[in-house]
């Protein structure tokens, strides 16, 4: 059974990422990656590996969450294995910890010959129904 993210995000669509599942604590989000992702050196951008796996982990916060919609990332580690190459990319993000209010995330990004190419941690925060709405 798969499940998609409740919300399509903007900043995705514009990049070309698209989510393959969410399901368990989980996501995976893929990106065909043209040139129009790429840097000068002609591989993906790390600002675009770093969009996949934030973007990725806060929807599998979501699903775990049963899609409660007041989080954010209070912090995000990059580890950068080796560069990117054009075509298919794949982050699978899940949930390590969940807590009340912090959650703790990892995910890990691989080309189309599944060579690891990136690792990210990452902290969220929960927001609570009683805490003060912000924009």
């Amino acid at each position: 059974m798969k499940r998609l993210p409740p919300t399509r995000d903007a900043v995705c669509d514009t990049l070309g990422i698209d989510f393959a599942y969410t399901r368990d604590g989980a996501c995976m989000s893929t990106l065909n990656a043209g040139p129009q992702v790429c840097n000068i050196f002609g591989v993906v951008h790390g600002a675009v590996l770093f969009a996949m796996a934030d973007t990725a982990m806060g929807f599998a916060l979501l699903d775990a969450l049963g899609g409660r919609p007041r989080l954010g990332s209070i912090s995000v580690t990059a580890n950068y294995l080796r560069p990117a190459a054009p075509g298919s990319v794949e982050a699978r993000a899940r949930v390590v910890r969940l807590g009340r209010s912090i959650a703790f995330l990892a995910c890990d990004i691989r080309d189309g010959e599944g060579a690891d190419c990136a690792q990210f941690s990452g902290i969220f925060h929960i927001r609570t129904n009683h805490e003060e709405r912000q924009p």
